[in-house]
């Protein structure tokens, strides 16, 4: 029989194949080029920059850069992996290599490329710029999940600009990180934190900071409080959401299999038991609480389903969850929920006391105890958050199994 540790352990696994359906964000303005795929940069930096091949840049479509001209980020998909931290960088070159140097015209600091779901992000050319033909990249470091970098270019005409590249030199450089190119290579991300940029905002390119943190340097280091607001000049509008988060809404920190830094895989079964034991302790009303699991182990295969009803998945534990034991008492029918550890004040929904817990809000939000807050996000498709675990949610009709086992294999 397992324990609650591991059934825990399971339930995060299970959290992890669900964006295995979703889809990882894609530039859609500036229209980039090259039909980019959802995927981040392979850590090996084989396909940076911009996922290049032969001539890739001179196929894709131009679009207008006249300096002072405000555009608009936009993106494509569901997947935001809780926001993190972009930049809008512009290189010379026409068809870039490892070599080109990107420089920054524009930051965003936390929040990018949406928290709830994707948002929109208004930049104004600068006169830093010089005339021509350049390539624009977007560059993404996500909140939550694998650590990656995230790529994609587009062709832009710039009018208006500069005679000369004096003022284009003098901007910063692009961050790199995650990936084994140049100072990519020791340069790596933590995870659950928006980004801060070493020198921008100083020499004409502007910076958008959105987020509510923890910030820390896109390399590490300290944590700092969220702050709010722009610098270095006028950056239109800053961040307008363009899709909220809402039952059933696929979004915001999903874990994704694949490369960069996993757990171990593991074999699971469809039907996630549902009789697991359940804590049961003093305190206040509110969000559930995961049982007392520290440093979550690798996955164990679950108990085997007859042919008809499994689902066969190698899935990654991307989440280690370490929380306070609890004295449990089981039901005799091993069905009884959980009730809440500590003090947290379901009302608010925003804060908690177990911290590095799993704290559910209904079946269909969950949130990370963070030094006594928490910040709700929607379950993955085809899950549901339960007595401090996410779990996959059960389907009773054979018709519904099978769909299931189609969409969750990879």
């Amino acid at each position: 029989m397992f324990t609650s540790q591991a059934l825990s352990t399971l339930a995060v696994a299970m959290l992890s194949m669900a964006p295995s359906v979703q889809s990882h964000m894609i530039l859609a303005t500036p229209k980039p080029f090259g039909s980019p795929d959802n995927s981040p940069l392979d850590p090996s930096g084989s396909n940076y920059p911009c996922k290049m091949t032969s001539a890739t840049a001179g196929a894709g479509p131009m679009n207008d850069f006249a300096v002072g001209s405000k555009q608009q980020l936009s993106f494509t998909g569901s997947a935001v992996h809780g926001g993190g931290s972009c930049q809008v960088s512009v290189t010379t070159d026409k068809n870039p290599t490892k070599d080109s140097v990107f420089k920054v015209i524009h930051s965003i600091e936390g929040g990018c490329p949406g928290v709830d779901g994707p948002a929109t992000f208004d930049f104004t050319v600068p006169d830093a710029l010089p005339d021509g033909e350049l390539v624009m990249a977007w560059t993404w470091f996500n909140h939550i999940g694998n650590r990656e970098m995230y790529m994609n270019c587009a062709n832009v005409q710039v009018s208006g600009g500069a005679s000369d590249n004096s003022k284009f030199e003098k901007l910063p450089d692009m961050a790199i990180a995650n990936v084994a190119v140049g100072k990519g290579a020791t340069c790596k991300t933590t995870e659950s934190s928006d980004y801060t940029f070493e020198g921008v905002g100083q020499n004409g390119d502007t910076v958008d900071k959105v987020g509510s943190g923890p910030f820390v340097d896109v390399c590490g280091g300290a944590s700092s409080d969220a702050g709010s607001g722009s610098t270095g000049g006028s950056s239109g509008s800053g961040a307008s959401a363009s899709a909220s988060a809402g039952s059933g809404a696929a979004n915001n920190g999903q874990y994704t299999p694949g490369a960069g830094e996993g757990g171990a895989a593991a074999t699971s079964a469809a039907a996630v038991a549902s009789s697991a034991p359940a804590a049961s302790a003093t305190g206040g009303a509110g969000g559930v609480f995961a049982p007392g699991a520290s440093s979550a182990p690798a996955v164990s295969s679950a108990p085997a389903a007859s042919p008809s009803d499994a689902v066969t998945s190698t899935v990654r534990t991307l989440l280690t969850v370490t929380a306070p034991s609890a004295s449990a008492t089981v039901p005799a029918n091993g069905t009884g929920a959980a009730q809440p550890t500590g003090g947290a004040d379901s009302g608010s929904g925003s804060t908690c006391s177990s911290n590095g817990s799993i704290v559910c809000n209904g079946e269909s939000q969950f949130g990370l105890c963070d030094n006594g807050k928490v910040v709700w996000q929607a379950v993955a498709a085809g899950t549901k958050c339960a007595n401090g675990q996410i779990a996959k949610r059960e389907f009773t009709h054979p018709h519904a199994r099978a769909h299931l086992a189609q969409r969750a294999s990879f």
